[in-house]
């Protein structure tokens, strides 16, 4: 008799540790959808949850550009989370290295945020890569033509070889607006971070050129 009760008793412990852990497996695995809002072309995406948003991005036609792959240590496939991500979600990681002024603005990295829920969201259009084949999400998407903007001597050296993006990445709205800070010794040759390695060596020979040091 006691054998049975021993036996009963261990096959009653093992009945609940595989509850438990089913259970477990449920709250853990992430189900159901999450609608994502692009304000600039008004496309609403609908993603499953969990899902790497830049991944998720880019899979849907939205191709960002990302500088360092993904890992989180640039600033260029950030978007401006407007609704759905309070702010005691934002993590650490999804902040990287952006700035204080874009923190404040309310950019991450859409490659550090997994979709928990909805979300609305505007992408940063001079580093969008490419576009859905949306009927109208081209036209939206484009930019208004650019004032050209009369460079110093020097500063037009170093313009000549920044990408062009625009991003805000180094500190200044535009590449011409950080080719001025950098010849008037504001700014660093290293603040490119959407050039990476070989724009920051071109910068180093073009600032040689123009003697800014």
């Amino acid at each position: 008799m006691p054998y049975i009760v021993a036996i009963a008793t261990m096959a009653l412990m093992a009945i609940s540790v595989s509850l438990v852990l089913a259970i477990v497996n449920n709250l853990l695995k992430v189900e159901g959808e999450a609608r994502v809002k692009i304000t600039n072309d008004g496309h609403e995406l609908v993603l499953p949850l969990g899902q790497n948003l830049m991944a998720a991005l880019k899979k849907a036609g939205y191709d960002l550009f990302a500088q360092c792959g993904g890992k989180g240590t640039c600033a260029t496939c950030r978007v401006k989370a407007l609704e759905g991500l309070p702010r005691d979600q934002i993590t650490a990681a999804m902040l990287g290295p952006l700035s204080d002024k874009l923190r404040k603005e309310g950019w991450i990295l859409s490659c550090q945020l997994s979709l928990k829920n909805d979300l609305k969201v505007e992408l940063f259009k001079p580093l969008v890569m490419g576009w859905p084949q949306v009927a109208g999400a081209a036209e939206k998407a484009e930019e208004e033509a650019k004032v050209k903007v009369k460079l110093s001597p020097a500063a037009t050296k170093l313009r000549a070889v920044l990408p062009g993006f625009d991003c805000d990445a180094c500190g200044y709205p535009t590449c011409e607006e950080f080719s001025e800070a950098l010849a008037a010794g504001k700014a660093k040759l290293d603040g490119c971070y959407p050039g990476g390695q070989p724009v920051r060596e071109r910068l180093s020979k073009a600032a040689q050129e123009a003697g800014v040091g």
